[in-house]
Protein backbone atom coordinates (compact mmCIF):
# COMPACT_ATOMS: atom_id res chain seq x y z
CA UNK A 1 0.00 0.00 0.00
CA UNK A 2 1.41 3.15 -0.93
CA UNK A 3 0.49 6.22 1.11
CA UNK A 4 0.45 9.67 0.46
CA UNK A 5 0.12 13.05 2.95
CA UNK A 6 -3.32 14.87 1.33
CA UNK A 7 -3.46 18.78 2.73
CA UNK A 8 -6.78 19.92 3.53
CA UNK A 9 -7.97 22.52 0.56
CA UNK A 10 -11.27 23.15 1.75
CA UNK A 11 -13.07 21.95 4.56
CA UNK A 12 -16.51 21.43 4.43
CA UNK A 13 -17.83 21.55 8.09
CA UNK A 14 -21.36 20.27 7.60
CA UNK A 15 -23.54 19.39 10.77
CA UNK A 16 -25.00 16.71 8.86
CA UNK A 17 -28.31 15.92 10.05
CA UNK A 18 -30.22 12.54 10.84
CA UNK A 19 -33.72 11.57 12.16
CA UNK A 20 -32.41 9.86 15.65
CA UNK A 21 -29.00 10.72 16.91
CA UNK A 22 -28.82 14.07 19.01
CA UNK A 23 -25.60 14.01 20.29
CA UNK A 24 -24.25 16.57 22.42
CA UNK A 25 -20.80 16.71 22.45
CA UNK A 26 -18.42 18.48 18.99
CA UNK A 27 -16.27 18.17 16.34
CA UNK A 28 -14.62 20.26 13.69
CA UNK A 29 -11.62 20.49 11.99
CA UNK A 30 -8.47 22.85 13.38
CA UNK A 31 -7.61 25.41 11.47
CA UNK A 32 -3.89 26.11 11.11
CA UNK A 33 -2.76 22.85 12.45
CA UNK A 34 -1.65 19.20 10.55
CA UNK A 35 -3.83 17.60 7.74
CA UNK A 36 -6.54 15.73 9.73
CA UNK A 37 -6.21 17.55 13.34
CA UNK A 38 -9.53 18.09 14.83
CA UNK A 39 -10.69 19.86 18.17
CA UNK A 40 -13.49 17.65 19.74
CA UNK A 41 -15.49 18.33 23.05
CA UNK A 42 -17.32 15.31 24.72
CA UNK A 43 -20.03 15.31 27.87
CA UNK A 44 -17.50 13.55 30.15
CA UNK A 45 -13.70 11.58 29.42
CA UNK A 46 -13.64 8.39 28.01
CA UNK A 47 -10.79 6.49 27.78
CA UNK A 48 -12.62 4.67 24.42
CA UNK A 49 -14.21 7.42 22.91
CA UNK A 50 -12.36 7.82 19.55
CA UNK A 51 -12.37 9.25 16.16
CA UNK A 52 -12.91 7.40 13.16
CA UNK A 53 -12.55 8.07 9.39
CA UNK A 54 -14.39 6.76 6.82
CA UNK A 55 -15.07 7.20 2.82
CA UNK A 56 -17.64 10.09 2.51
CA UNK A 57 -19.52 8.08 -0.08
CA UNK A 58 -20.04 5.41 2.57
CA UNK A 59 -19.04 2.82 5.26
CA UNK A 60 -18.97 5.17 8.33
CA UNK A 61 -21.67 4.46 11.03
CA UNK A 62 -24.53 6.81 10.15
CA UNK A 63 -27.35 5.00 11.54
CA UNK A 64 -24.75 4.46 15.02
CA UNK A 65 -24.07 1.12 13.78
CA UNK A 66 -21.13 -0.33 12.39
CA UNK A 67 -20.94 -0.41 8.48
CA UNK A 68 -17.24 -1.10 7.48
CA UNK A 69 -14.00 -1.12 9.34
CA UNK A 70 -12.63 2.97 9.62
CA UNK A 71 -9.85 4.02 7.19
CA UNK A 72 -7.86 5.53 10.21
CA UNK A 73 -8.61 5.91 13.81
CA UNK A 74 -7.76 7.57 17.09
CA UNK A 75 -8.54 7.48 20.95
CA UNK A 76 -10.04 10.67 21.81
CA UNK A 77 -10.32 10.36 25.50
CA UNK A 78 -10.66 14.01 27.17
CA UNK A 79 -13.84 15.99 27.80
CA UNK A 80 -12.19 18.77 25.55
CA UNK A 81 -9.04 18.05 23.22
CA UNK A 82 -6.80 18.18 19.98
CA UNK A 83 -5.56 15.21 18.15
CA UNK A 84 -4.21 14.52 14.72
CA UNK A 85 -5.07 11.25 12.47
CA UNK A 86 -2.64 9.59 10.05
CA UNK A 87 -4.38 10.82 6.73
CA UNK A 88 -5.90 8.10 5.04
CA UNK A 89 -4.34 6.52 1.56
CA UNK A 90 -5.21 9.04 -0.89
CA UNK A 91 -7.32 12.53 -1.68
CA UNK A 92 -10.71 12.88 -2.24
CA UNK A 93 -13.94 13.60 0.19
CA UNK A 94 -13.99 11.71 3.98
CA UNK A 95 -16.18 11.89 7.05
CA UNK A 96 -15.15 11.78 10.09
CA UNK A 97 -17.10 10.45 13.38
CA UNK A 98 -16.72 11.06 17.45
CA UNK A 99 -17.93 7.93 18.93
CA UNK A 100 -18.33 6.35 22.11
CA UNK A 101 -16.87 4.01 24.11
CA UNK A 102 -14.97 1.84 21.59
CA UNK A 103 -18.70 1.71 19.70
CA UNK A 104 -20.48 3.44 17.49
CA UNK A 105 -22.77 5.88 19.10
CA UNK A 106 -22.06 9.26 18.54
CA UNK A 107 -20.91 11.77 20.69
CA UNK A 108 -21.06 14.55 18.01
CA UNK A 109 -22.48 15.21 14.54
CA UNK A 110 -19.90 14.08 11.99
CA UNK A 111 -18.29 16.24 9.75
CA UNK A 112 -17.39 16.08 6.32
CA UNK A 113 -13.50 16.80 5.59
CA UNK A 114 -12.56 17.59 1.21
CA UNK A 115 -8.72 16.73 0.87
CA UNK A 116 -6.57 17.23 -1.69
CA UNK A 117 -3.20 15.25 -2.43
CA UNK A 118 -0.01 17.07 -2.79
CA UNK A 119 1.52 13.68 -4.00
CA UNK A 120 4.65 12.11 -3.21
CA UNK A 121 7.58 14.32 -3.45
CA UNK A 122 9.32 11.54 -4.95
CA UNK A 123 7.19 9.62 -7.40
CA UNK A 124 4.59 9.82 -9.83
CA UNK A 125 1.80 7.39 -10.12
CA UNK A 126 -0.38 6.34 -12.72
CA UNK A 127 -3.18 4.32 -13.58
CA UNK A 128 -5.17 2.93 -16.21
CA UNK A 129 -8.64 1.86 -16.12
CA UNK A 130 -11.16 0.63 -18.57
CA UNK A 131 -14.56 1.38 -16.55
CA UNK A 132 -16.68 -0.98 -18.61
CA UNK A 133 -19.56 0.90 -19.57
CA UNK A 134 -18.47 3.44 -17.04
CA UNK A 135 -19.09 0.50 -14.05
CA UNK A 136 -22.68 0.05 -14.64
CA UNK A 137 -22.97 -3.30 -15.08
CA UNK A 138 -22.54 -3.46 -11.31
CA UNK A 139 -24.41 -2.86 -8.23
CA UNK A 140 -23.21 0.26 -6.06
CA UNK A 141 -20.80 0.88 -8.67
CA UNK A 142 -19.87 4.69 -8.03
CA UNK A 143 -19.05 3.98 -4.51
CA UNK A 144 -17.27 0.69 -5.32
CA UNK A 145 -15.34 3.04 -7.80
CA UNK A 146 -14.39 5.79 -5.72
CA UNK A 147 -13.06 3.52 -2.53
CA UNK A 148 -11.01 1.87 -5.25
CA UNK A 149 -9.43 4.79 -6.66
CA UNK A 150 -9.08 6.50 -3.42
CA UNK A 151 -7.05 4.04 -1.76
CA UNK A 152 -5.26 3.71 -5.06
CA UNK A 153 -2.86 6.40 -3.85
CA UNK A 154 -2.27 7.08 -7.74
CA UNK A 155 -1.97 10.73 -9.05
CA UNK A 156 -3.58 10.38 -12.88
CA UNK A 157 -5.89 8.00 -14.22
CA UNK A 158 -6.50 7.66 -17.72
CA UNK A 159 -10.15 6.28 -17.79
CA UNK A 160 -11.72 4.24 -21.05
CA UNK A 161 -15.66 3.60 -21.42
CA UNK A 162 -16.39 6.80 -19.92
CA UNK A 163 -18.92 8.37 -21.58
CA UNK A 164 -21.58 9.95 -19.86
CA UNK A 165 -19.65 12.17 -17.92
CA UNK A 166 -18.65 9.30 -15.90
CA UNK A 167 -14.89 11.62 -16.04
CA UNK A 168 -16.95 14.02 -14.26
CA UNK A 169 -18.44 12.20 -11.91
CA UNK A 170 -15.59 10.58 -10.40
CA UNK A 171 -13.80 13.62 -10.29
CA UNK A 172 -15.95 15.29 -8.45
CA UNK A 173 -16.57 12.53 -6.04
CA UNK A 174 -12.85 13.01 -5.39
CA UNK A 175 -12.60 16.32 -5.37
CA UNK A 176 -10.02 15.81 -8.33
CA UNK A 177 -9.26 17.44 -11.27
CA UNK A 178 -11.20 16.22 -14.60
CA UNK A 179 -11.20 16.61 -18.09
CA UNK A 180 -14.43 14.71 -19.59
CA UNK A 181 -14.20 14.17 -23.15
CA UNK A 182 -17.43 14.80 -25.06
CA UNK A 183 -16.73 13.11 -28.39
CA UNK A 184 -17.12 9.26 -29.73
CA UNK A 185 -13.86 7.92 -28.26
CA UNK A 186 -15.55 7.15 -24.61
CA UNK A 187 -11.83 8.20 -22.68
CA UNK A 188 -12.03 10.83 -19.50
CA UNK A 189 -8.60 12.03 -17.17
CA UNK A 190 -8.99 12.50 -13.75
CA UNK A 191 -6.19 13.90 -11.56
CA UNK A 192 -4.63 15.40 -8.26
CA UNK A 193 -2.46 17.34 -10.22
CA UNK A 194 -3.64 20.64 -11.70
CA UNK A 195 -4.90 20.90 -15.56
CA UNK A 196 -2.89 23.32 -17.19
CA UNK A 197 -4.88 22.96 -20.23
CA UNK A 198 -6.98 20.53 -22.32
CA UNK A 199 -5.37 19.34 -25.50
CA UNK A 200 -7.58 19.14 -28.91
CA UNK A 201 -8.79 15.39 -29.11
CA UNK A 202 -6.24 13.48 -31.94
CA UNK A 203 -8.98 10.46 -33.22
CA UNK A 204 -9.77 8.38 -30.26
CA UNK A 205 -7.17 9.64 -27.73
CA UNK A 206 -7.55 13.08 -25.45
CA UNK A 207 -4.83 14.53 -23.72
CA UNK A 208 -3.92 17.36 -20.59
CA UNK A 209 -1.14 19.14 -19.85
CA UNK A 210 -0.76 18.52 -15.34
CA UNK A 211 1.43 20.93 -13.68
CA UNK A 212 3.72 18.23 -11.56
CA UNK A 213 3.73 18.75 -8.30
CA UNK A 214 1.26 21.36 -8.43
CA UNK A 215 3.63 23.79 -10.60
CA UNK A 216 2.72 25.22 -14.06
CA UNK A 217 6.48 25.59 -14.84
CA UNK A 218 6.95 21.95 -14.73
CA UNK A 219 4.50 20.89 -17.42
CA UNK A 220 3.69 17.22 -18.45
CA UNK A 221 1.80 15.84 -20.89
CA UNK A 222 -0.91 12.95 -20.48
CA UNK A 223 -2.96 11.25 -23.04
CA UNK A 224 -5.85 8.19 -22.99
CA UNK A 225 -6.55 6.52 -25.60
CA UNK A 226 -9.44 3.77 -26.57
CA UNK A 227 -9.39 1.82 -29.67
CA UNK A 228 -11.78 0.22 -31.61
CA UNK A 229 -12.40 -3.49 -30.12
CA UNK A 230 -13.71 -5.51 -33.22
CA UNK A 231 -12.75 -7.93 -34.77
CA UNK A 232 -10.30 -8.92 -31.82
CA UNK A 233 -6.80 -10.23 -33.08
CA UNK A 234 -6.50 -13.02 -30.33
CA UNK A 235 -9.97 -14.49 -31.66
CA UNK A 236 -8.46 -14.38 -34.60
CA UNK A 237 -5.64 -16.72 -33.34
CA UNK A 238 -7.46 -18.73 -31.36
CA UNK A 239 -10.89 -19.47 -31.95
CA UNK A 240 -10.41 -18.79 -36.23
CA UNK A 241 -6.70 -20.79 -36.40
CA UNK A 242 -5.99 -17.39 -38.66
CA UNK A 243 -2.52 -16.97 -40.16
CA UNK A 244 -0.25 -14.05 -39.44
CA UNK A 245 -0.98 -12.30 -42.77
CA UNK A 246 -4.53 -13.02 -42.42
CA UNK A 247 -5.02 -11.03 -38.05
CA UNK A 248 -2.58 -8.30 -39.77
CA UNK A 249 -5.87 -7.63 -42.41
CA UNK A 250 -7.99 -7.99 -39.43
CA UNK A 251 -5.88 -5.36 -37.05
CA UNK A 252 -5.67 -3.19 -40.55
CA UNK A 253 -9.97 -3.69 -40.91
CA UNK A 254 -10.86 -2.35 -36.97
CA UNK A 255 -8.13 0.24 -37.31
CA UNK A 256 -6.66 0.01 -34.53
CA UNK A 257 -3.07 0.35 -35.69
CA UNK A 258 -3.72 3.83 -37.87
CA UNK A 259 -5.50 4.74 -34.56
CA UNK A 260 -2.57 4.14 -32.42
CA UNK A 261 -0.29 5.72 -35.29
CA UNK A 262 -2.59 8.69 -35.47
CA UNK A 263 -2.20 9.25 -31.47
CA UNK A 264 1.50 8.75 -31.43
CA UNK A 265 2.22 10.80 -34.45
CA UNK A 266 0.00 13.99 -33.48
CA UNK A 267 1.78 13.72 -30.14
CA UNK A 268 5.52 14.05 -31.90
CA UNK A 269 6.39 17.37 -30.26
CA UNK A 270 5.47 16.79 -26.99
CA UNK A 271 7.10 13.19 -26.93
CA UNK A 272 9.96 15.05 -28.06
CA UNK A 273 10.22 18.46 -25.75
CA UNK A 274 11.79 18.57 -22.77
CA UNK A 275 8.62 17.54 -20.84
CA UNK A 276 7.65 14.10 -19.21
CA UNK A 277 4.90 12.38 -21.16
CA UNK A 278 2.64 9.41 -20.77
CA UNK A 279 0.28 7.51 -23.27
CA UNK A 280 -2.19 5.02 -21.69
CA UNK A 281 -5.47 3.46 -22.91
CA UNK A 282 -7.14 -0.09 -23.81
CA UNK A 283 -5.51 -0.91 -26.63
CA UNK A 284 -7.78 -3.78 -27.65
CA UNK A 285 -4.92 -5.85 -28.40
CA UNK A 286 -1.89 -7.75 -27.02
CA UNK A 287 1.90 -6.77 -26.83
CA UNK A 288 4.74 -8.02 -29.01
CA UNK A 289 6.02 -7.98 -25.81
CA UNK A 290 4.67 -10.70 -24.98
CA UNK A 291 3.78 -12.70 -27.75
CA UNK A 292 7.16 -14.16 -27.86
CA UNK A 293 8.62 -17.16 -29.84
CA UNK A 294 9.57 -18.37 -26.04
CA UNK A 295 5.99 -17.06 -24.45
CA UNK A 296 3.73 -19.26 -27.01
CA UNK A 297 1.76 -21.83 -24.79
CA UNK A 298 0.57 -18.98 -23.39
CA UNK A 299 -0.73 -17.69 -26.74
CA UNK A 300 -2.58 -20.35 -28.61
CA UNK A 301 1.17 -21.47 -29.75
CA UNK A 302 1.68 -18.16 -31.49
CA UNK A 303 4.36 -15.55 -31.54
CA UNK A 304 3.30 -12.03 -33.45
CA UNK A 305 4.62 -8.35 -33.78
CA UNK A 306 1.42 -6.85 -32.99
CA UNK A 307 1.61 -3.81 -34.32
CA UNK A 308 -0.83 -1.61 -31.86
CA UNK A 309 2.28 -2.21 -29.82
CA UNK A 310 4.96 -1.98 -32.26
CA UNK A 311 4.10 1.87 -33.05
CA UNK A 312 4.79 3.10 -29.78
CA UNK A 313 7.73 1.30 -28.73
CA UNK A 314 9.59 2.01 -32.33
CA UNK A 315 8.38 5.45 -31.75
CA UNK A 316 10.74 4.90 -28.74
CA UNK A 317 7.91 4.91 -26.00
CA UNK A 318 8.67 2.62 -23.22
CA UNK A 319 5.63 -0.01 -21.98
CA UNK A 320 6.58 0.74 -17.79
CA UNK A 321 5.06 -2.76 -17.10
CA UNK A 322 6.87 -4.65 -19.42
CA UNK A 323 9.93 -2.84 -18.49
CA UNK A 324 9.66 -3.56 -14.46
CA UNK A 325 8.56 -7.17 -15.43
CA UNK A 326 10.67 -8.07 -18.30
CA UNK A 327 9.63 -11.95 -18.62
CA UNK A 328 6.41 -12.72 -19.85
CA UNK A 329 6.32 -16.16 -18.58
CA UNK A 330 6.89 -15.32 -15.35
CA UNK A 331 5.22 -12.40 -15.12
CA UNK A 332 1.86 -12.05 -17.42
CA UNK A 333 0.03 -8.75 -16.42
CA UNK A 334 -3.09 -9.87 -18.00
CA UNK A 335 -5.64 -7.21 -18.02
CA UNK A 336 -8.27 -9.27 -19.80
CA UNK A 337 -10.43 -10.66 -18.27
CA UNK A 338 -10.64 -10.99 -14.54
CA UNK A 339 -14.29 -11.78 -14.84
CA UNK A 340 -14.28 -14.22 -18.55
CA UNK A 341 -12.62 -16.92 -17.76
CA UNK A 342 -14.59 -18.43 -20.68
CA UNK A 343 -15.90 -17.09 -23.64
CA UNK A 344 -19.75 -15.77 -23.33
CA UNK A 345 -19.71 -14.73 -27.49
CA UNK A 346 -19.68 -16.87 -30.58
CA UNK A 347 -17.22 -19.39 -28.95
CA UNK A 348 -19.49 -19.28 -25.66
CA UNK A 349 -17.60 -21.74 -23.14
CA UNK A 350 -14.23 -21.90 -24.82
CA UNK A 351 -11.61 -20.69 -23.00
CA UNK A 352 -11.43 -17.02 -23.34
CA UNK A 353 -7.77 -15.87 -24.28
CA UNK A 354 -5.90 -13.75 -21.66
CA UNK A 355 -3.65 -10.73 -22.20
CA UNK A 356 -2.43 -7.62 -21.42
CA UNK A 357 -4.02 -5.15 -23.75
CA UNK A 358 -4.05 -2.16 -21.00
CA UNK A 359 -0.91 -0.03 -21.39
CA UNK A 360 1.05 2.67 -19.57
CA UNK A 361 3.41 3.87 -22.00
CA UNK A 362 6.60 6.65 -21.25
CA UNK A 363 9.45 8.39 -22.54
CA UNK A 364 12.82 7.83 -21.36
CA UNK A 365 13.02 10.89 -18.91
CA UNK A 366 10.62 8.96 -16.71
CA UNK A 367 11.93 6.23 -14.37
CA UNK A 368 9.62 2.94 -13.57
CA UNK A 369 10.12 2.25 -9.85
CA UNK A 370 7.01 -0.39 -10.21
CA UNK A 371 4.09 -1.76 -11.99
CA UNK A 372 1.43 -3.52 -11.47
CA UNK A 373 -2.30 -4.62 -12.35
CA UNK A 374 -4.73 -4.54 -9.61
CA UNK A 375 -8.45 -5.19 -8.81
CA UNK A 376 -10.71 -4.95 -5.93
CA UNK A 377 -11.66 -8.24 -4.46
CA UNK A 378 -12.68 -11.44 -6.07
CA UNK A 379 -14.70 -11.37 -8.74
CA UNK A 380 -16.79 -13.75 -9.51
CA UNK A 381 -17.11 -15.05 -13.17
CA UNK A 382 -19.39 -14.10 -15.62
CA UNK A 383 -22.65 -13.77 -15.54
CA UNK A 384 -22.84 -13.61 -12.07
CA UNK A 385 -20.81 -10.28 -11.61
CA UNK A 386 -23.38 -8.36 -10.88
CA UNK A 387 -22.15 -7.70 -6.69
CA UNK A 388 -18.63 -8.29 -7.14
CA UNK A 389 -16.43 -5.67 -5.40
CA UNK A 390 -14.61 -5.21 -9.11
CA UNK A 391 -16.82 -3.06 -11.43
CA UNK A 392 -15.16 -3.86 -14.51
CA UNK A 393 -14.20 -6.31 -16.94
CA UNK A 394 -10.32 -5.13 -17.10
CA UNK A 395 -8.29 -5.23 -14.50
CA UNK A 396 -6.29 -2.15 -14.14
CA UNK A 397 -2.53 -1.08 -14.11
CA UNK A 398 -0.10 1.18 -11.89
CA UNK A 399 2.77 2.51 -12.91
CA UNK A 400 5.00 4.43 -10.75
CA UNK A 401 7.36 6.67 -12.21
CA UNK A 402 10.52 8.32 -10.48
CA UNK A 403 9.56 12.10 -10.21
CA UNK A 404 10.79 13.83 -12.78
Amino acid sequence: MHFLTPFIFASSLLGLTTAAPNPTGSLSLASDKEPFTFDYTAPKANSKNWIGIYHATGGGPDDEKQVSASLKWAYAPDMKGSLTIKAPVGGGKFKAYFLADDGYKWVAKPIEVDAKETGNSDELKIMTWNLWYGGTKVNNYHDKQVKFLSGAGVDVVGLQEATGEHAKRLGEALGWNYHQDTGDNSVGIISRLPIIKKHANIGRGSGVQLALKGDTSKPFNFWSVHTAAYPYGPYSFCFENKTGTEVTADENKAGRPSQIKEVVDGTKSQRESKDPFVLVGDFNAPSHLDWTSVNQPAHCDKSFDWPTSKIPTDAGLIDSFRAWHPYPKMVPGNTWSPIYPKNADDWEGQPEPQDRIDFIYGTSKLEVKDSEVRIAGTPNAYPDYEDNEWTSDHRSVITTYKMP
